[in-house]
């Protein structure tokens, strides 16, 4: 993941005709020395077709490398209430919102 990356055009997938594509969450668009930009606020590469089951899984096992999602789904069968497994569930469902409201 790359953070506030300046885009050349406002997208939230930019296939880069590599078999991969940038994912872009969270732009906005800024003015630099007189010139509106557009920043995401953090940028992800997706393996070709980016879609949502693609986006949601890359993004999430970017933050939670090393089998940390599994474990963090272990302690959620033992206890819904688990700390580690409530912040898991909350940032993987703000991903699936995020790419519903971009229409993914």
């Amino acid at each position: 993941m790359q953070k506030n990356v300046q885009l050349a055009e406002n997208v939230f997938i930019h296939d880069l005709g590599t078999g991969f594509s940038y994912i872009n969450f969270d732009r906005s668009k800024l003015v630099i020395d007189g010139s509106e930009v557009t920043i995401a606020a953090e940028q992800y590469r997706v393996k070709n077709p980016a879609d949502y089951g693609s986006i949601v899984n890359a993004v999430v096992k970017e933050n939670y490398p090393h089998g940390s999602d599994e474990a963090a789904l272990r302690k959620g069968i033992v206890s819904a209430s688990d700390p580690d497994f409530v912040a898991f569930n909350n940032f993987v469902e703000s991903i699936k919102a995020k790419c519903r409201n971009e229409g993914i």
